[in-house]
């Protein structure tokens, strides 16, 4: 009997305590031909966005579903191939760009190909029942920094590039990491910092999940055999550090 930590609890686990995330990284699948990947606790009693039901994921820690006539974005409807017209799509387009700009975009920016979807599931990494299409997670500049280094040094690369929609952030940029089978980092659209409560100004990372692994491969290694901080200690910056800096440091005072 194999008594190893399930991979996808492992990587949870020290991602949260080594990166001290502040949100779950989760797993989200793109769900169809009436087959489930995971299991799902919660489903929404309202129309909610995708945002939203990543927002409820992450801090709750509880998986959900959303099938198509759950999801109220526009965006979201457009970008999974679900029912919503192109003069709807670009005129959401038109609050942020210019008439010709809204179009050109509809067009080029990025959209499920595998057919209509029955739902989109997400949930926290340890909870996924197998490989999620994509796992997404929150966090601050200093998390994103560690997480892209352990991705370039475990794919071979040196580069990722931060990319920027006037939406979509969240849901645009998972489908795009999944068609090119890296990471993308994006700034939160406006639809992202409202609906999907981001109030803090935080990053979004998508990763397909071959990507993370090969973060997470890096990373553990980095543990094992050097400890993972910038200041060479046990963990990251933010153990014992004010606000992330580390020349505000204290100890405990000894009786």
């Amino acid at each position: 009997m194999n008594n190893e930590e399930p991979l996808m609890k492992e990587m949870e686990r020290l991602f949260m305590r080594h990166l001290r995330l502040y949100h779950y990284p989760v797993g989200i699948f793109f769900e169809k031909d009436g087959n489930k990947r995971a299991h799902y606790e919660f489903y929404p009693k309202n129309k909610i966005s995708f945002c939203q039901l990543l927002a409820f994921s992450r801090e709750v820690g509880k998986s959900a579903f959303l099938p198509p006539d759950k999801i109220s974005c526009v965006t979201a409807n457009d970008l999974f191939g679900l029912s919503v017209s192109k003069q709807r799509a670009v005129r959401s387009l038109r609050h942020y760009l210019q008439s010709d700009q809204a179009e050109e975009f509809y067009h080029k920016r990025p959209r499920i190909k595998q057919g209509p979807l029955d739902g989109v599931g997400a949930s926290p990494l340890s909870q996924c029942d197998s490989p999620p299409d994509a796992v997404i997670f929150v966090v601050d500049n200093l998390q994103a920094m560690h997480l892209m280094d352990y991705y370039l040094k475990g794919s071979g690369g040196y580069e990722v590039q931060l990319t920027h929609h006037v939406n979509g952030a969240a849901c645009g940029n998972t489908i795009k990491a999944i068609e090119l089978n890296m990471p993308q980092m994006a700034l939160p659209c406006p639809g992202a910092f409202s609906s999907g409560k981001l109030e803090r100004g935080e990053l979004i990372i998508s990763f397909p999940y071959d990507a993370l692994t090969q973060c997470f491969n890096a990373f553990k290694t980095q543990l094992e055999r050097h400890g993972i901080s910038l200041l060479r200690g046990k963990s990251l910056v933010g153990m014992d550090v004010c606000r992330n800096c580390p020349l505000i440091r204290f100890e405990r005072i000894k009786s």
